[in-house]
């Protein structure tokens, strides 16, 4: 998550800021919201798609017949494309970018983690805490994520230990998602393989999912910090 806040900022202030057309950067929902508020402090777009490069390869391929310029993609799990020449991560190309990047941070007389810590004096440190517990069986997965969806309360009326929740996504079928006028996610829904995303008034969000290729449930938390702090 680090590298990828590193490498979308460097990417927009070496190319976006001067780009012709509008910019975006995409990532997978469970990625760091750390390039999103970057973005919203800068003025260029951040999209999110499910986990997955076909997710966000597709994603910035109609953003780019749309007219969007797309400088970079990512997911947390280490996978990173830089500029469009192809919509796939590519770690060689993401070195060679991540190498001219701690090239000029030298030069300025700073190491890479301390343009981390400048990154986070300016947009907010974010916290993040992901894993994963063994999951023997589908239904072990399905009935963890019942635990979560609480009767369709998903913990609002009681809140989870002392932090109340604010609004609530599940990408299983049919989907829900309290912040949507209409209560219907954008992202797409799967019953086969959901994912519930909590977010709670003090800024943080919980994203619980199976996982796809192995026997894992896992999750995603990331509490966000504020600027200047």
């Amino acid at each position: 998550d680090q590298i990828g806040t590193m490498l979308g900022h460097w990417l927009w202030t070496t190319v976006g800021t001067t780009s012709d057309r509008p910019v975006a950067v995409v990532a997978s929902t469970v990625s760091s919201k750390m390039l999103a508020a970057v973005a919203r402090a800068e003025g260029f777009a951040f999209h999110e798609t499910l986990t997955g490069f076909k997710w966000i390869g597709n994603r910035a391929l109609d953003l780019e017949r749309d007219g969007v310029h797309v400088i970079f993609t990512m997911e947390e799990a280490i996978g990173f494309c830089c500029g469009g020449a192809h919509p796939d991560k590519d770690g060689l190309s993401a070195a060679g970018v991540f190498a001219q990047m701690a090239c000029d941070c030298y030069a300025r007389g700073t190491t890479l983690a301390g343009h981390m810590q400048a990154l986070y004096h300016k947009y907010g440190e974010f916290a993040a805490g992901n894993g994963y517990l063994p999951c023997p069986s589908p239904e072990a997965a399905a009935r963890a994520i019942a635990r979560i969806r609480d009767g369709g309360d998903y913990h609002r009326t009681r809140g989870i230990g002392p932090y109340a929740v604010a609004s609530v996504r599940d990408l299983g079928a049919p989907g829900y998602d309290s912040l949507a006028p209409d209560g219907r996610p954008l992202l797409p829904t799967s019953a086969a393989s959901p994912m519930v995303t909590l977010r709670f008034d003090n800024g943080c969000v919980a994203q619980f999912r199976a996982s796809g290729t192995e026997p894992k449930f896992k999750y995603y938390i990331e509490l966000p910090g504020a600027p200047g702090v």
